[in-house]
């Protein structure tokens, strides 16, 4: 962080590393991301035990799930500036930050909800699969934005903006063990290692994927119980676990059939028909609200193809300063491939 925090606020260093996983596991989403740094500033923001609202112990519930087995969770503190509003702030410019888009919220509907999500399920299921051979490696290319904010705790006021949409580079193993992140503004510029494991539901493997099931509703009965207990509530947990499974890996086709069609089951769950992702691009979206929080999480696709295009998460009514409309994270995969070397772009020979 960029400023102390006053000596009165509760510390919050040791329930953060009890939220944290252990370091060098799989890369930390950026809609795990955002919950965490939605955590850390209710933290910063209040000023005494008794001011805090009750609410607070529910949030940590949410956040304990929310945070995958990920080594870069520990850079996501830089993202959450705590500091005296400077001149440049408040003329809405703030290093690599600005001002948080609020959009028109589209309203959902669940009467052509099953046949969009057949439709998007078969071209799932029609989609080449990657499947790298041992020492190749997963390569998934992103343009990502997320929230931020900046406090003034002498003047108990705050900021939010959104980092500006920028790449995020993953490479990753098929066992999950080994790989690398590269996020401009976030990482060294030669990125940061990853080692983890073979994988879990908010931070999957290849190897992971291919062993559950494709029958969505035996696949969906398998995520609400490996995540019981976890998150605002089972049916939110359970979608936003869906949409852990897919963003930063090359899920096979039938799975990802499956994971579609498992999504239209659970409860609240409507069928938008605008949205845009992180690179610009329209589409429609499979979305639920968090009654919790009033957060929109929104899985888009292309309205015409129906490829996954990458996802959304819009507060649809205000709470914590933000307004209605606001886009609080923002993620478009703009690349999948298969390459022969950590760090190695597609279509880049391997020196030997």
């Amino acid at each position: 962080m960029t400023g102390p925090v006053s000596s009165h606020q509760p510390p919050i260093e040791a329930e953060s590393a009890q939220l944290l996983p252990p370091a060098g596991a799989p890369a930390l989403s950026s809609a795990r991301q955002h919950l965490m740094e939605e955590y850390l500033m209710s933290e910063i923001t209040r000023t005494t035990p008794e001011t805090a609202p009750r609410s607070a112990p529910a949030r940590r519930r949410r956040l304990l799930i929310a945070v995958p087995a990920g080594a870069a969770a520990l850079a996501l503190a830089a993202t959450v500036a705590v500091a005296a509003l400077t001149g440049a702030e408040q003329t809405g410019t703030f290093g690599d930050r600005i001002p948080a888009p609020v959009v028109q919220v589209a309203g959902g509907q669940t009467a052509q909800l099953a046949s969009t999500v057949e439709r998007i399920s078969l071209a799932a299921a029609a989609a080449p699969d990657l499947d790298p051979k041992p020492g190749q490696y997963l390569y998934i290319e992103s343009t990502v934005s997320n929230l931020s904010s900046t406090v003034d705790l002498e003047k108990s006021s705050s900021k939010t903006w959104v980092d500006k949409p920028h790449t995020r580079l993953v490479w990753l193993a098929a066992d999950g063990r080994d790989g690398r992140l590269v996020e401009d503004g976030k990482t060294p510029a030669e990125g940061q290692e990853l080692k983890g494991g073979e994988g879990a539901w908010s931070a999957p493997s290849l190897v992971f994927l291919k062993g559950l099931p494709t029958d969505p509703q035996e696949l969906l009965q398998q995520i609400y119980a490996g995540t019981a207990g976890q998150g605002t509530g089972p049916d939110q947990e359970a979608f936003v676990t869906i949409g852990d499974l897919i963003r930063e890996q090359a899920v096979p086709g039938k799975l990802a059939a499956a994971l579609y069609r498992a999504a239209a089951k659970i409860p609240g769950v409507v069928l938008v028909d605008s949205a845009a992702d992180a690179a610009g691009r329209p589409g429609i979206a499979i979305a639920r609200t968090d009654p919790t929080t009033g957060t929109r999480s929104e899985l888009i696709f292309d309205g015409s193809s129906y490829a996954f295009l990458g996802e959304r998460s819009v507060q649809v009514t205000e709470g914590k300063g933000v307004k209605a409309g606001t886009v609080t994270a923002n993620n478009a995969v703009t690349r999948r491939a298969v390459v022969d070397a950590v760090g190695l772009r597609p279509g880049a020979v391997a020196r030997t």
